[in-house]
């Protein structure tokens, strides 16, 4: 149950940080969500089928689970109050870089 709890948590943070990143309106959720569809259409047939639909799932799991260590700062196999919001503010940094570096490169 305390796994699951956490795991709601997390869950909630990363979607909480999606969001603060696609505050444009609604072209940044429709790129996020072409961005997505593309992922999932695995032979670029312009649908997705009921595998490709569980190969991104497990795609999104995956990548929600190496989150979850690396917001995991002492290895204890969950996630605190503080080290959720220090990882928040490590990722806002850290796309906050990537955004000036990319406008460095244009």
């Amino acid at each position: 149950m305390r796994n699951l709890i956490v795991f709601t948590a997390v869950f909630i943070c990363s979607t909480m940080a999606l969001a603060d990143h696609h505050k444009g309106g609604d072209k940044g959720m429709e790129q996020s969500a072409k961005g997505l569809f593309k992922m999932a259409d695995s032979d670029a047939d312009g649908a997705i089928s009921t595998a490709e639909h569980e190969q991104a799932l497990a795609k999104m799991v995956e990548r929600r689970r190496a989150r979850f260590a690396e917001m995991d700062a002492d290895g204890n196999g969950s996630v605190s109050k503080d080290e959720a919001q220090t990882a928040k503010k490590e990722r806002k940094l850290e796309m906050k870089e990537r955004r000036k570096k990319h406008m460095q490169d244009i």
